[in-house]
């Protein structure tokens, strides 16, 4: 039976919510929410991927926060925060603190170059950004600062033309968020969730000023090929708002797993978030996913598919609270894992194989990270920046938000016969003679800081 709910539930479950929510009532009865599909527990969680890491040339500074993509071969950063730093061994100037406007590009094919400057971001400085590449050019909406107005709606796209750099204004976001979900399908962009921002704390539930009721739940969507058209809202998300949380299209289809919500719950806290959804553009339906099997949700977003099938979920976070679709409240669940035991953040690679809505494991980061700029190209997967608490990497010593720029190249685990897992190509063939199969990871049968209290240091 599939857990669908159409626009017109959705838009009833929002009046309802928002009539509650003025009478000064807790959130909405929302119990018409199809429930997850059997949670996974964390000890039947099964290695997906081996990942080999390693640095590469590092940033001209230290960041968090930034957006990119790759473009006619470039890999591109734009934007950023940094706390500012002293005292990180052999790197005395690379920690100046501020909101970035700076762009950089790496030529994938001559990484030994290092970093080019190439033209500012036109827009004010600022952090958290979303960003997703189409058609060879990328486009990015939104972001926060610590000046007014502290969130942004305005969005700019960056081409490169007969060896050309060159940025151009785009619509405007319908409000004012940052750190949403993006991806795109064919020419079209999707931007789901997102948080408003106005220097006393982040709001997911609603914006600022009330205007904009589960501000972290809505779903907009443009065509690139048709700009002036603008923003169309469809159907939002019927799960907990959110930002800071895995978007991907696959096949067509747009998933959004984990996240963490604003302070301007319940609880007054940043909660976590493990509901997982995915949306049909042909339906304009929402179907409920497994929900995470460790909460830990604060993901990058954009271009982290592998083969057309599995998502990369880098890091995460876990806070003191997980926040219901309901509105209700509970303890977190699972052990999320830390390269350095002794610091904040985590080093989690969790993978979503959207066929199978399951979950599995990849080799871990060499260092705690929260949300680095992640893009997944082929059988790689780029990083940079993230929020770190320190690290040392390949005998590089890098600061609280870091110069770093990480890469893993993927290897699927496949499972053989009499479940042993082996690396796909590593020449393993079962007594029958034949290849081993994709593994079934569904082990029953059953149907189916971001904010931590270090981010944003200021």
């Amino acid at each position: 039976m599939r857990r669908t709910l159409t626009r017109l539930t959705v838009a009833f479950l929002l009046i309802a919510g928002s009539a509650l929510i003025a009478l000064g009532a807790t959130p909405a009865d929302r119990s018409v929410l199809p429930p997850s599909p059997t949670p996974q527990s964390q000890e039947s969680l099964v290695q997906m991927f081996k990942i080999a890491w390693k640095k590469m040339p590092s940033l001209p500074r230290g960041f968090q926060g930034s957006t990119g993509g790759i473009v006619d071969g470039t890999l591109l950063t734009t934007c950023g925060f940094c706390s500012g730093e002293r005292g990180v061994k052999g790197k005395p100037h690379t920690y100046p603190r501020g909101h970035m406007r700076n762009t950089w590009g790496l030529d994938l094919g001559n990484p030994e170059r290092g970093w080019r400057e190439l033209p500012d971001f036109p827009g004010e400085a600022r952090q958290d950004n979303f960003a997703v590449v189409v058609n060879d050019e990328l486009y990015t909406w939104g972001g926060f600062s610590y000046s007014e107005p502290y969130c942004y709606n305005d969005g700019y796209k960056l081409s490169h033309n007969s060896g050309r750099w060159a940025w151009e204004r785009l619509p405007d976001l319908p409000w004012r968020v940052s750190t949403s979900g993006i991806c795109a399908t064919g020419s079209k962009v999707y931007v789901v969730g997102g948080a408003d921002y106005d220097e006393e704390k982040f709001y997911t539930t609603g914006d600022r000023a009330g205007a904009t009721s589960r501000l972290g739940a809505r779903l907009l969507v443009i065509d690139t090929e048709n700009l002036s058209g603008g923003w169309r809202e469809l159907t939002p998300c019927p799960g907990t708002p959110r930002w800071a949380h895995a978007t991907a299209a696959v096949d067509g289809q747009i998933c959004v797993v984990g996240g963490a919500t604003g302070n301007d719950n319940v609880t007054g806290q940043y909660c976590t978030v493990v509901d997982n959804w995915r949306y049909d553009p042909g339906t304009d339906e929402w179907d409920r996913l497994r929900d995470l099997p460790v909460a830990s949700g604060n993901f990058p977003a954009g271009q982290i598919v592998y083969g057309d099938r599995y998502m990369v979920l880098i890091g995460g976070y876990q806070y003191a609270w997980v926040l219901n679709p309901d509105g209700t409240t509970r303890k977190p669940y699972g052990k999320p894992f830390a390269h350095y035991k002794g610091k904040s953040y985590y080093s989690d690679v969790f993978v979503y194989d959207t066929t199978a809505d399951m979950f599995g494991t990849a080799t871990p980061l060499p260092l705690n990270n929260n949300l680095p700029m992640t893009v997944v190209a082929g059988n790689r997967i780029h990083l940079i920046g993230g929020e770190t608490g320190g690290a040392v990497v390949g005998g590089e010593h890098f600061g609280h938000h870091p110069d770093l720029y990480l890469v893993g190249d993927i290897v699927e685990v496949r499972m053989a016969k009499g479940g042993d897992q082996q690396p796909v190509g590593e020449g393993l063939v079962p007594s029958s003679g034949k290849p081993p199969a994709t593994a079934d990871l569904r082990r029953d049968a059953r149907p189916t800081s971001f904010m931590s209290e270090l981010v944003h240091e200021r």
